[in-house]
């Protein structure tokens, strides 16, 4: 099912990205996201664009890809989407929680997540002790502000 979902979103950005995940990306022992690895001093997520391309059949909507890296103990503020959001971790380990969701939510290399319409995203960081990297694709009204900060 993962490949499957990995796979539609590698079709949609056109060859743009190439993702290998093994047996060994998959596995990161000792990541909890209710006990973080003790951080000194956490970096911040870092963006970088990939794609962005408006949808043939869907007038007014593009599609726009990222991949987040995510240094250990580095968390965003709590935020909203202007569409829909699949995640896909390509390399360590995330922390998310979302409308909806009783407690964070771990995501490992090789786990996909979807972000509803509307949700909010009230808490994202890397609890393990190595960089992480999320490809985020989003679809969202053309020309729209992509995320924006909840007050």
């Amino acid at each position: 099912m993962k490949r499957m979902a990995v796979a539609a979103a590698l079709l949609a950005l056109s060859g743009c990205v190439s993702v290998t995940v093994t047996d060994d990306t998959v596995e990161v022992a000792g990541v909890d996201c209710a006990r973080p690895a003790k951080v000194v001093s956490p970096g911040t997520i870092s963006v970088q664009p990939v794609a962005s391309h408006p949808i043939a059949d869907e007038p007014g909507k593009t599609l726009t890809s990222i991949v987040l890296t995510v240094p250990p103990g580095a968390k965003s503020m709590a935020h909203k989407h202007a569409g829909v959001v699949f995640g896909y971790v390509l390399e360590g380990a995330v922390c998310s929680q979302i409308t909806g969701d009783a407690e964070l939510k771990l995501y490992k290399a090789g786990d996909d997540f979807f972000e509803p319409p509307g949700s909010h995203h009230l808490a994202f960081t890397n609890p393990g002790a190595s960089t992480a990297k999320v490809l985020v694709t989003q679809i969202a009204d053309t020309g729209s502000q992509l995320t924006t900060l909840l007050q």
